[in-house]
């Protein structure tokens, strides 16, 4: 006869089993919803950290539908962010002219205002660099780069907080439809229902570990 803790753990290992399935079955599916707004979580903070003056330069650089290429490249790959990375420090360099070196030094706060912009008149001159020059354009280019990468990182945070987070009221739903459609065949409440919807992602990346770890404690209790 199966001792009675060995049973709770064979139907815990079973409830965990299927609330990660349902998580990675979520998470699946809010994933295939990219092209809804939910694709673009998380770009409102690119724009916001890089302010209206790294936004000019990208504009020069690419034209009046800057914001539709960057969209794009942040739906294709929200969570690697490579494309839009490299898009945005590319830009922000090709879009650095002499009518708007002052305005980015200054909101950058690295470099001094006048010294960007000889470097600046140099390069348009196609004039060698001096060490000054040089170092005025290493100054902007680790500084826009510091910024990007922290408008990035947001992003991303605030991308992934949204997936999982639409990902859950997916869970939860499907979830109780489940109890409603199953009945009295359901071993669960309304509410082991919910708690089962509410686990269901964290529990996603884990499932598999976990319920090992909970069949191999069902065999030491068997044993």
């Amino acid at each position: 006869m199966t001792p009675p803790d060995a049973t709770n753990l064979d139907q815990l290992s079973t409830i965990i089993a299927a609330a990660g399935v349902l998580g990675t079955a979520c998470f699946g599916i809010v994933e295939a919803l990219k092209w809804t707004p939910l694709g673009s979580a998380g770009f409102g903070r690119i724009v916001q950290y890089l302010g209206p003056e790294l936004l000019g330069a990208l504009q020069i650089a690419y034209g009046p539908q800057y914001r539709k290429l960057l969209v794009a490249q942040y739906r294709e790959d929200s969570q690697q962010q490579t494309a839009i990375a490299k898009t945005l420090r590319q830009g922000v360099r090709l879009g650095l002219t002499a009518t708007n070196a002052e305005a980015l030094a200054r909101f950058l706060g690295t470099v001094q205002p006048q010294a960007l912009l000889a470097a600046v008149n140099q390069i348009a001159a196609g004039a060698d660099l001096k060490p000054d020059d040089r170092g005025a354009i290493g100054r902007f280019e680790v500084a826009v780069d510091a910024r990007i990468d922290s408008a990035l990182s947001r992003a991303k945070d605030v991308y992934l907080g949204t997936i999982r987070m639409a990902a859950s009221v997916l869970a939860i739903g499907l979830s109780e439809v489940a109890e409603v459609a199953l009945g009295p065949a359901s071993h669960l409440s309304w509410v082991g229902a919910l708690l089962v919807g509410i686990v269901a992602v964290p529990l996603a990346p884990v499932a598999n570990d976990l319920v090992a770890a909970l069949q191999a404690a069902t065999k030491a209790l068997r044993s």
